[in-house]
C-alpha cells in the first residue's frame, strides 16, 4: 500500500536532504515538498495520506484544511517558543520539534503510516475526542513505565513539547509527582495495577518550579492495562487552607504558634509537655493607654522576639503566643530546675530591655507562673501560680498544691450548671419571710426571696449560686423572674412586699422598662417596695437618685438595705427620696451584746426619725433582740424568732404559740 505525505515549509534544502535519507528506509512513500505561497494544491491534499506543516504557517493551514480528508493527520513543526493554543483545538494532530533528527521524523511517519498500528491513531482519536477536548485539565496516559500519551495542559505544565522530552524528564514515572506533606509519590506499576484508587492529593512542580497541587484521579483501561491520570488543580483550595490554618493556629501580630496551635498539638500529642510557663507583660494595659495600640503592638511583637532568643538552641522548649499580653513556654524535658533557671533569666532580660519605638523608650517587667503538676492541667496550674505571683508581687511562682483551686472551679461549673438547668425547668422559685410590726404584731410586709429547687425537690439558698450567677452572666435573668414572679403572686394578695435589686440592674439600659412594663401587667405599683443595696458597686449616685425618683413616680417605695454597713452614706441618703431604711444585720445581730452596735442601731433609728423614714431590723433571731429594737422604735421586725422564709405568703400576724411549737 502507498501512502502520500506532503511537506508544507520553507526550508527545502533540509527536506530535499530527508528525503534522500529515507528512501530506503521509508518504503511505499512518496514525499512531496511545497511552499506555503503554491497556488492549486487542492489535488495534492486530496491525495495526501499525511500532513507535515510548519506552525508558523498556521494561517494557511486554516486556509488549506478544507481540502483534508476526515481520516488525515497533521504533524505541526514547533519549537520550544512557539504557541500550541492555536492547535489545541484540532482534531487528529501531533508535534515534533524543528530540530528535529532524520530517525524522529522517520519514527513519526512510520508510527501514521504502518498498517499494522493503524488502530493506534484511531483509539487516540476516541481519547483525544472523549477527555482532551472536553476537559480542560493535565492528562496522560502511561504502562508504568513511561508516558505513552499526554494533553497539551500536561506538556505545558511540565514545559516539556514531545513525548521523549517528557520520558526524557521523568526517566522514572515515580518521579513525576515531588515529595510534599500529605501528597502521593508512590506511582509504582503495582499501584497502577489497582482497578479501584480513590482520589489522592499530589504536588507537581510547574515550568516556573512552583509547587502547584492536583487531586489524582485514575482510570485503568482493562482492554491495554494502561492508565489514564487526570489532575485536577486544587492549589488555589491548598492555599486557602494553608491561609485557614494561619488564621486559626498563628498569632496575626507575631507570628508565633497560638494557644488553639498548642492544644491542638496536645490533642494529638505531637509532644508531651513535662512542664509549662505562663509570661505575663505587668500593667500593659497602661502601656496601651499611656502611649498608644502601635507601640503596645511593637513591644508585644519584641517581648517575642527576645523569648524566642532567649529559648533558641533549646529544642525541648516550644513558644506560643497566648492573647493580649501573655506568653506561653511548654517544656517537653524533665529538667525542672534548668527550667526555672531559664524562666529567671527571661524576665531578668525583659526588665534589663529598653524597648524603643520612634523616639519612645519603655520600661517593662513580666511575671511567670511555672507549673510541674501532674495531678491537674498544667496550663491550669501554671495560670494559678501566675495570678498568685501577682497577687504577691513576685516575678516567677511555681505552682504547688496549696494554690489548688480546682474545687472551687469544679463547684463555679457545677453551679452554673444547674442555674441553666433551673432557668430551662423553671426551677426558680420564690419565698417569702414575713415584716412583722412591732406595734401590732400583724404581718404587713413580705420580702420575696430567691431560691431554687433541685430535680430531688431540694430547696437550695441563694448563698450558694447568687455570686455565680454574677460571674456567669445570669445575675440579670435571675432577678428579672423574681421580679416576674413575685408581682405576679401579690397582685391578688392585700400585703406590700419587698424584692431586691442591685446597681448592676438598675445600670442596665433596659431595666427601667422592665419594671415598666411588669407594673403594667400586675396592678401591684403602690404595694412593690424596691430594696437596693448600697455598696462599693455604686458608681453614679446621679443614677441612682434618677432611678428612684423614676420608680416613686410609679407609685412604688423604695428601701435602702443593709443601711449601717462599711458602704452607707448619710449624705448621700438626704439626697435619695427613699421610704425604708432596713438595718444592717451584723449591727442587730450584737445589739444585745454589744454597746457599738446598740448605739448606732439607735443612731440610725433616730436619724431615720428626723426624715420621715420606716425603719426595718432584720436578723431578729431571738425575743432579746426583739425586745431591744422594738425599745429602739424600730417600725418592723424581720427574721427567723418570727418566720423563716416560706412557700406561701399566708401569714397575717404574728403567733408565739405557732412559732414556738
Amino acid at each position: 500500500m502507498r501512502y502520500d505525505i506532503l511537506i508544507i515549509d520553507d526550508k527545502h534544502k533540509e527536506f530535499q536532504n530527508f528525503k534522500k535519507y529515507s528512501l530506503n528506509i521509508l518504503r511505499n512513500i512518496n514525499i512531496t515538498l511545497l511552499s506555503p505561497n503554491q497556488n492549486k494544491i487542492s489535488d495534492d491534499l486530496e491525495m495526501c495520506d499525511l500532513l507535515i506543516i510548519n506552525i508558523d504557517f498556521i494561517g494557511y493551514f486554516n486556509e488549506i484544511k478544507q481540502y483534508l480528508q476526515d481520516k488525515i493527520y497533521t504533524i505541526f513543526l514547533i519549537n520550544e517558543e512557539s504557541d500550541l493554543e492555536k492547535i489545541v483545538h484540532l482534531k487528529k494532530v501531533d508535534t515534533v520539534l524543528k530540530s528535529f533528527d532524520f530517525d524522529t521524523l522517520i519514527e513519526k511517519i512510520n508510527y501514521y503510516t504502518n498498517t499494522n498500528t493503524k488502530s493506534k491513531p484511531q483509539k487516540e482519536e476516541e481519547f483525544s475526542n472523549s477527555i482532551i477536548n472536553n476537559i480542560n485539565y493535565p492528562i496522560f496516559s502511561t504502562d508504568g513505565i513511561s508516558i505513552i500519551f499526554s494533553n497539551n495542559h500536561f506538556f505545558k505544565l511540565t514545559n516539556c513539547f514531545t513525548l521523549d522530552e517528557l520520558n526524557g524528564k521523568y526517566r522514572d514515572i515515580e518521579k513525576i509527582f515531588a515529595k510534599e506533606d500529605g501528597c502521593f509519590t508512590q506511582i509504582t506499576p503495582q499501584w497502577l495495577a489497582q482497578t479501584n484508587v480513590g482520589n489522592v492529593k499530589v504536588c507537581i512542580f510547574d515550568k516556573n518550579s512552583k509547587k502547584k497541587f492536583f487531586s489524582l484521579q485514575k482510570i485503568f483501561l482493562t482492554h491495554n492495562r494502561t492508565n489514564i491520570i487526570i489532575l485536577n488543580d486544587i492549589s488555589h483550595e491548598i492555599e486557602h487552607k494553608h491561609e485557614l490554618f494561619k488564621l486559626l493556629y498563628t498569632d496575626n501580630l507575631t507570628k508565633f504558634p497560638n494557644r488553639t496551635k498548642l492544644i491542638e498539638d496536645l490533642q494529638n500529642k505531637v509532644f508531651k509537655m513535662e512542664s509549662v510557663c505562663l509570661l505575663n507583660i505587668n500593667s500593659f494595659r497602661e502601656v496601651n493607654d499611656f502611649f498608644g495600640h502601635k507601640v503596645g503592638d511593637s513591644i508585644l511583637i519584641d517581648v517575642a522576639k527576645l523569648i524566642n532568643k532567649c529559648i533558641k538552641g533549646y529544642d525541648n522548649l516550644r513558644l506560643y503566643k497566648f492573647p493580649s499580653d501573655s506568653y506561653c513556654i511548654a517544656n517537653t524535658e524533665k529538667s525542672n530546675d534548668e527550667f526555672v533557671e531559664l524562666i529567671k533569666s527571661i524576665t531578668e532580660a525583659v526588665y534589663k530591655k529598653v524597648f524603643t519605638f520612634e523616639h519612645y523608650e519603655i520600661d517593662i517587667r513580666m511575671t511567670a507562673g511555672i507549673s510541674f503538676s501532674n495531678k491537674n492541667n498544667k496550663l491550669i496550674t501554671a495560670d494559678i501560680a501566675l495570678q498568685s505571683a501577682k497577687k504577691n508581687h513576685k516575678d516567677f511562682l511555681v505552682f504547688f498544691d496549696e494554690l489548688d483551686k480546682f474545687h472551687e472551679y469544679e463547684n463555679n461549673m457545677l453551679w452554673t450548671k444547674k442555674l441553666k438547668s433551673a432557668f430551662i425547668n423553671d426551677n426558680i422559685e420564690v419565698y417569702f419571710q414575713p415584716l412583722v410590726n412591732n406595734k401590732t404584731l400583724n404581718v404587713d410586709k413580705y420580702e420575696c426571696l430567691v431560691r431554687l429547687v433541685e430535680e430531688n425537690g431540694k430547696v437550695i439558698s441563694p448563698y450558694f449560686f447568687l455570686d455565680i450567677s454574677k460571674k456567669s452572666n445570669q445575675y440579670t435573668k435571675l432577678t428579672r423572674i423574681v421580679l416576674e414572679k413575685s408581682f405576679k403572686k401579690f397582685e391578688e394578695l392585700p400585703f406590700e412586699f419587698s424584692v431586691n435589686i442591685s446597681y448592676e440592674d438598675i445600670e442596665s439600659s433596659d431595666f427601667l422598662n422592665f419594671i415598666k412594663s411588669m407594673l403594667k401587667k400586675y396592678n401591684v405599683s403602690n404595694r412593690v417596695v424596691f430594696e437596693i443595696l448600697e455598696d462599693e458597686n455604686i458608681k453614679s449616685y446621679e443614677l441612682l437618685i434618677l432611678f428612684i425618683d423614676e420608680v416613686k413616680a410609679l407609685g412604688c417605695k423604695v428601701a435602702i438595705d443593709d443601711f449601717g454597713s462599711g458602704y452607707s452614706n448619710f449624705e448621700h441618703l438626704l439626697k435619695m427620696n427613699v421610704d425604708y431604711l432596713k438595718i444592717d444585720a451584723s449591727l442587730i445581730k450584737n445589739v444585745a451584746i454589744d454597746e457599738t452596735s446598740y448605739k448606732i442601731t439607735k443612731t440610725i433609728i433616730e436619724f431615720a426619725k428626723s426624715l420621715n423614714l420606716q425603719t426595718i431590723a432584720e436578723f431578729v433571731e431571738n425575743e432579746e433582740i426583739f425586745k431591744i429594737v422594738r425599745e429602739l422604735g424600730a417600725d418592723y421586725s424581720q427574721g427567723y424568732f418570727f418566720s423563716e422564709p416560706i412557700a406561701m405568703p399566708t401569714a397575717i400576724e404574728f403567733n408565739k404559740k405557732n412559732n414556738n411549737e
